[in-house]
């Protein structure tokens, strides 16, 4: 099955009970809600993530029932879905599906004071899936052997939103964090970085895009529209990698660095010199290979030349949806998105994008 079935509709998948009671179903049955770690916005923020904020949104679509947020350090049994958050599970009991981790505890500190990651003592995971093979290593503390689940949730997005939109762009160009020179909701990027220099005849073929969205279900909705009116994808963001492979858009990682510039194959695993994130993704599809296009910051794209690189390099990738989907820990219960679709759904609009202030 090619990424998930686009032809492949929320209502039908099998519904099916937990496998078992586990403090995490009853917490549910107890409150109605599926009590989750995310990175949400914080108070003072004014902005969500897009790949961080749909892990409320797969949970809650999966289940049939709203998701709340729950820190990660918080002694309460609770889930973890997307994200690179497996590091900063901390206290109690957490059911990890489809997360990924850092192989650091402490992965924004200076390099010289980086702690290798190992579970704390105080702290339970009992992982049914990850995002790959290495943060299954490093979450459950073994190799992966063939009873090992692999797959970023967002993959099965295209399951439950999947609308008709124009192809209005040759190409997006979807910028990593650390790229954007402020957290706007247009992609600024730093000026350093003269490869996002786009000519002015141009501007209406490749579209800058940031995964910074306003918080609410409906500018999640639009930064995906921005995605899906895109023929090609290039990215340095993982999530922006996902969007595109699970929604069939011609892809390729855009990597600042590296040798030789411009389209190459690069080995996965190992020290093969890729975002730790991209390469964990990656190796759990299955992969050795992954084509990439390098392009120096300091050095200005070749636009046609890329879009004719994606052209020829990319392919569909293989995923299985439903090994995804048997790994969930709760009951496969899917919401019916309706005629209004996934992001006008009562329990997707009410979901708590935001952290808010405690009565």
């Amino acid at each position: 099955m090619i990424a998930p079935d686009l032809n492949l509709a929320a209502s039908s998948f099998r519904p099916r009970p937990a496998k078992a009671e586990t403090a995490l179903t009853r917490f549910i049955a107890e409150t109605g809600k599926v009590p989750t770690c995310w990175a949400a916005a914080t108070e003072q923020q004014d902005h969500l993530n897009l790949g961080d904020a749909l892990s409320a949104v797969i949970v809650a679509a999966l289940s049939g029932l709203p998701a709340a947020h729950v820190a990660c350090d918080s002694p309460t049994t609770r889930m973890s879905a997307v994200g690179t958050i497996g590091h900063a599970l901390h206290r109690g009991e957490v059911f990890v599906w489809g997360t990924g981790s850092s192989s650091f505890r402490n992965p924004s500190a200076p390099r010289d004071r980086r702690e290798p990651f190992i579970v704390p003592a105080d702290t339970t995971l009992n992982v049914t899936a990850t995002r790959g093979p290495v943060s299954w290593t490093l979450l459950s503390g073994k190799a992966p052997g063939p009873d090992a689940v692999f797959g970023d949730p967002v993959w099965l997005l295209p399951a439950f939103y999947n609308p008709p939109i124009e192809k209005r762009y040759e190409l997006g160009v979807i910028l990593h964090l650390s790229e954007l020179t402020d957290r706007g909701y247009e992609a600024r990027y730093r000026p350093e970085h003269v490869r996002y220099n786009v000519p002015r005849d141009l501007a209406g073929s490749v579209k800058l895009i940031s995964t910074i969205t306003p918080i609410s279900a409906a500018g999640l909705k639009a930064r995906i529209d921005d995605i899906l009116s895109c023929k090609r994808i290039v990215s340095t963001s993982l999530h922006g990698m996902v969007f595109a492979e699970s929604y069939g858009i011609p892809c390729l990682y855009f990597p600042p660095t590296g040798r030789p510039k411009g389209e190459r194959q690069a080995k996965l695993g190992g020290d093969d010199g890729l975002n730790l994130r991209m390469s964990d993704l990656y190796q759990g599809l299955g992969l050795d290979y992954l084509s990439i296009y390098v392009q120096p910051r300091n050095s200005e794209t070749d636009w046609d030349g890329l879009c004719r690189a994606i052209d020829r390099l990319w392919e569909p990738k293989f995923f299985d949806a439903a090994r995804l989907i048997d790994a969930f820990p709760l009951a496969v219960a899917p919401i019916n998105a309706g005629p209004d679709g996934l992001f006008e759904h009562p329990i997707i609009r009410s979901l708590p994008y935001q952290h808010l202030p405690r009565p």
